[in-house]
């Protein structure tokens, strides 16, 4: 997650690429010029060679069943402070069943080596406090691993425990040796390779290239 100064919100007003649905540009202005900040997520980037950062931002407001985001670009020298999705994790929480879920999801991270980050809908709540989680949210996380396969797996049982005790989906996405991230449950499901998703590109990578699979 990326905080603009006032003239890189300008910037990215003014280099909008996609916005879904159709909105007129006050609505595109109000998003981007939100109070309390909204901030910009990092999106998948167009080369390595561009000098212009790919972002978006996503609104709570849902128009026609679908969720307001509007994609931009902006020079890097407009960020005045960022979040990792550890850091959003560790960040201070109310106590709702998502929060609850997260801050579960993160003490069984530590005790396996494993460590839990926050991204999606429930990050964007947790920054701003407005009301991104919807009836059925998923809780979309992100794991750095440090330990064995076998704590791995722990953790991975542990994780459809939870989703059972608190009627949550949990979408893990975990980081893959190249800058890729796959989801937990494609790693441990039938098959040989799983999607992965970096900051360029998307490919199909072999599992074994992951440490111990």
């Amino acid at each position: 997650m990326l905080w603009l100064s006032d003239a890189g919100k300008d910037y990215a007003l003014h280099n909008i690429q996609s916005c879904i649905p159709p909105v007129n540009d006050s609505e595109k202005e109000a998003l981007i010029f939100s109070d309390p900040p909204v901030p910009a997520i990092v999106r998948r980037q167009e080369t390595a060679e561009d000098k212009l950062l790919c972002i978006g931002f996503s609104s709570f407001r849902v128009i026609d069943g679908t969720r307001l985001r509007i994609g931009c670009k902006v020079p890097l020298n407009c960020i005045v402070e960022h979040k990792t999705p550890f850091d959003v994790a560790a960040c201070e929480k109310r106590k709702i069943p998502e929060y609850q879920l997260l801050d579960a999801l993160v003490d069984a991270g530590k005790r396996h080596h494993i460590q839990v980050g926050c991204f999606g809908s429930a990050a964007l709540q947790i920054v701003t406090g407005l009301q991104y989680l919807k009836k059925n949210s998923d809780l979309d996380i992100y794991l750095h691993h440090q330990g064995s396969r076998k704590e791995l797996e722990l953790f991975y049982q542990q994780l459809i425990g939870y989703e059972k005790q608190f009627g949550i989906t949990i979408d893990a996405e975990i980081e893959f040796p190249g800058q890729y991230g796959v989801k937990l449950k494609e790693l441990f499901g039938p098959g040989k390779t799983v999607l992965g998703k970096g900051l360029y590109d998307v490919d199909l990578l072999e599992k074994r290239s992951f440490p111990e699979f």
